[in-house]
């Protein structure tokens, strides 16, 4: 009795310390639900910098694409076409090719970890990201060019700014500086404050095609609901329509709440309820209602998940690669709920809500 005694409580010390250990393994990872679009906020982002500087993450991730998979995209594809603008501006103003810009923007790296105010080399370096499609890293620099750097050009280094960037109006018009966005707001003031060269990216487009087309099966078939319900007040169709209409509304109290802190609104469960279904006709949540297209839904959000997975994926493999222990990532809003349900499978990762922090 004593000897399965001794063995059992051997086993309990073990499991406790395999549980302890994988603890002390796991990523802990903060998904930042973000507005793409601060420019008109009152929010107090200082204070949210502050909230994640103090977690002391050692990789921030925006939800920018990874500069390889540029190559992949059709010509006319809007994640392409939203940054060839810029890409292109900068190529007029700075022709010419470069033997290695891998190798080029490592030096320059090194160069301004060891003294941030080389300017001319942060220049060549905002346009060598540029050139290379990585948009995230590409807007990182020129934000600091424009934000803390610009104001200590001398008079040479002002007027080759000139001639690389041209004006603050041109590059916001080509979208390479953008104020009122959540990096510029947020996480490019975060990273700069960390001491950290780059904004890491994750986004993923492998699978925006079918999911346009499951998008657009859907819509159709929510329209035809829709009409059916004004139809017919007393149809099962009217009913869903009804409930759906109860369901994705915040009380005036929810709404109080919310107006106050959009940030930390965002981040919390009942929002994160709201954006599934403000952005997937109902959500998942109405599965199976009379009337509702709830297969062609279920087509929409596995696409939708696939997404959220390459996401994640993105994530996982450069965090474990830097082996980071902290992670920030800022990602629209409507990516929250699904990063976090898929993230919180890995037991190589926890999740910490922002709210928690």
């Amino acid at each position: 009795m004593k000897t399965i005694q001794k063995i059992s409580l051997a086993l309990l010390i073990l499991c406790a310390f395999t549980v302890n250990l994988m603890a002390q393994n796991q990523i802990e990872i903060v998904i930042v639900a973000s507005s793409h679009d601060n420019s008109k906020s009152t929010q107090n982002f200082r204070a949210i910098i502050d909230k994640l500087k103090n977690f002391k993450p050692d990789m921030v991730f925006g939800e920018y694409l990874p500069e390889t998979d540029y190559a992949q995209l059709e010509e006319g594809h809007w994640a392409k076409k939203a940054f060839k603008k810029g890409h292109d501006y900068l190529e007029r103003l700075n022709p010419g090719v470069i033997k290695n810009p891998s190798k080029q923007i490592k030096k320059d790296q090194q160069a301004l970890s060891s003294f941030a105010y080389y300017h001319k080399t942060r220049m060549n370096l905002a346009v060598n990201y540029a050139k290379i499609w990585d948009r995230g890293n590409a807007e990182y620099q020129i934000f600091l060019l424009e934000n803390e750097m610009k104001k200590r050009f001398g008079k040479e280094e002002a007027t080759k700014y000139s001639e690389m960037f041209g004006s603050q109006d041109s590059l916001k018009k080509a979208g390479l500086y953008r104020p009122g966005s959540e990096y510029s707001k947020i996480y490019f003031p975060l990273i700069y404050e960390l001491k950290q060269d780059q904004i890491y990216k994750m986004d993923c487009q492998t699978y925006d095609k079918p999911w346009g087309e499951a998008w657009a099966k859907m819509d159709s078939l929510y329209k035809i609901m829709v009409k059916k319900a004004e139809a017919d007040s007393t149809s099962d169709e009217a009913k869903t329509v009804e409930a759906m209409n109860v369901y994705w509304k915040f009380t005036p109290e929810e709404a109080k709440v919310f107006n106050a802190d959009a940030y930390a609104g965002m981040n919390s469960k009942k929002y994160g309820e709201l954006d599934e279904a403000w952005n997937l006709y109902g959500g998942r949540h109405f599965y199976g209602y009379a009337g509702f297209p709830t297969d062609a839904l279920k087509d929409m959000v596995a696409q939708w998940v696939l997404r959220n997975e390459g996401m994640c994926k993105n994530i996982i493999n450069q965090a474990q690669a830097k082996n980071a222990k902290r992670i920030v990532v800022g990602v629209g809003a409507s990516h929250r709920i699904w990063m976090e349900e898929i993230l919180a499978k890995n037991p190589n990762v926890k999740i910490i809500n922002f709210n928690n922090l």
